[in-house]
């Protein structure tokens, strides 16, 4: 699944001038982080930041090889984590729930199975059901 991801990624002429545009902005603005917080790294980042600015318009190929690792890179870590910021909204966010729910005798979903019922659907009370009802069901 990851592999085919990373098969599928585009890298067209202008695919990779719009990712050396996009490195050289990004670049440039943490070189002036970095000199606004008083680094000396900010030096690295401002010199490589118009080098992908001349390849990105100029010879855009180039970059193809940057540019594969690059989202290889960011398919892996979106992978990643996707997987954690859902189990962190599971245990931290569902878990809690279901858990105080028990604790207060709440039944959200009434699965046992009982011999004396005919059926288990749920009759509904019929109450208004004009058209009008159905325009705006938000």
């Amino acid at each position: 699944m990851i592999i085919e991801d990373i098969r599928a990624v585009r890298s067209e002429r202008a695919d990779l001038r719009r990712f050396g545009i996009t490195m050289c902005i990004a670049l440039a603005v943490f070189a002036v982080l970095l000199f606004w917080r008083g680094k000396d790294f900010y030096l690295y980042l401002g010199l490589l930041s118009p080098v992908f600015l001349v390849l990105g318009l100029a010879a855009p190929g180039a970059l193809r090889p940057v540019h594969r690792v690059w989202m290889s890179l960011a398919i892996v870590l979106g992978w990643f984590m996707t997987r954690v910021i859902l189990s962190l909204l599971f245990f931290l966010g569902v878990t809690p729930i279901g858990v105080l729910g028990r604790l207060l005798g709440k039944k959200f979903l009434d699965v046992r199975m009982k011999d004396s019922r005919e059926t288990y659907w749920i009759r509904r009370e019929h109450g208004n059901e004009s058209p009008e009802r159905y325009e705006k069901q938000y």
